[in-house]
């Protein structure tokens, strides 16, 4: 018999999950007769509730929230200091709950809750690509790794990310992304980077934007990777040149049907590993979080997690 443990975000979807987990909770005992289940109190509390959880044996981990929710639980499937996961037979499932919630539309995971549940027990295990980004260590800054499942990116898409934190999380609505990039775009200039490809290409210069993409969406929708694949062993990498406010409002729609690459200042290359550096400062964010600055390495670790979908 599985041991299951449940992991509930009450703050994704503006606070609606609270209110919501009564319903969700006699929908899981209805499929999993015996399980436990916490609630996290801070941000990336589920890491480590993750980590301790498959330590101490459980088998299947379920969190209800959004993207959000599964990068923590994504992360704390991995062994501390390493690329390797606690438990290879472990798997992972994700209950929605959540405002953005890209990387769970690309898996076709239904909203609905009972069939998110009926599909966590009884659909098979897809192994799944995770990327993994080294922060290199430079002034005042010592290495440093995190993991993510959809997409990290530099520049204007971190930027906005990094501006919207500051919003409660009540706030937010689901155009907010966007929102906030419409806001940002007005002061944020194109940064000049150096990506270096699988240790065999360099590309030099001014980029608005650069997307590590393990799925094939981010910020609530916007398709910057139209052809990528979780489970290819492969990122697919947009990196989008300089564009002015207009330009980036006028590409803004391909972005939504996933014709982005068809506008020439945009290029998408695969790749397993890329180094990015640059002599200005460049955020990073992966997965909705923020992370450090630029310099850094993306890596894909292949099929290396569990997910029912």
């Amino acid at each position: 018999m599985e041991k299951v443990h449940v992991i509930v975000n009450p703050t994704s979807a503006r606070g609606k999950t609270e209110a919501r987990w009564q319903s969700i909770k006699e929908i899981i005992r209805h499929h999993y007769r015996d399980y436990r289940y916490i609630f996290t109190e801070k941000p990336r509390e589920a890491t480590e509730i993750t980590n301790d959880l498959l330590i101490q044996g459980y088998d299947l981990i379920i969190g209800v929230g959004g993207d959000g929710t599964l990068n923590e639980i994504t992360n704390g499937f991995f062994q501390k200091n390493s690329s390797k996961v606690v438990n290879e037979d472990a798997s992972m499932g994700i209950i929605p709950s959540g405002t953005g919630s890209d990387f769970i539309r690309l898996l076709k995971i239904p909203r609905d809750f009972q069939k998110s549940v009926a599909l966590i027990k009884n659909s098979r295990v897809r192994k799944i690509d995770v990327g993994k980004i080294t922060f290199l260590p430079r002034a005042g800054k010592e290495k440093s790794d995190q993991y993510f499942i959809n997409v990290a990116d530099f520049g204007l898409g971190a930027e906005v990310v990094r501006h919207l934190s500051a919003i409660p999380t009540l706030e937010r609505t689901p155009y907010f992304y966007y929102k906030g990039l419409l806001s940002t775009i007005k002061s944020y200039r194109s940064k000049k980077v150096k990506v270096v490809i699988d240790d065999k290409e360099e590309i030099e210069g001014y980029f608005l934007i650069g997307a590590v993409a393990n799925g094939k969406m981010f910020g609530g929708g916007m398709i910057i990777a139209p052809k990528a694949e979780p489970d290819d062993g492969y990122f697919d990498v947009a990196l989008v040149e300089d564009m002015t406010r207009f330009e980036v409002v006028r590409n803004s729609v391909k972005l939504y049907r996933g014709t982005i690459e068809r506008n020439p200042k945009v290029s998408i290359r695969r790749a397993r590993k890329i180094r990015v550096f640059s002599d200005e400062e460049v955020n990073i964010e992966y997965d909705g979080e923020i992370g450090q600055t630029l310099p850094a390495e993306f890596q894909v670790i292949e099929r290396v997690l569990n997910f029912r979908t």
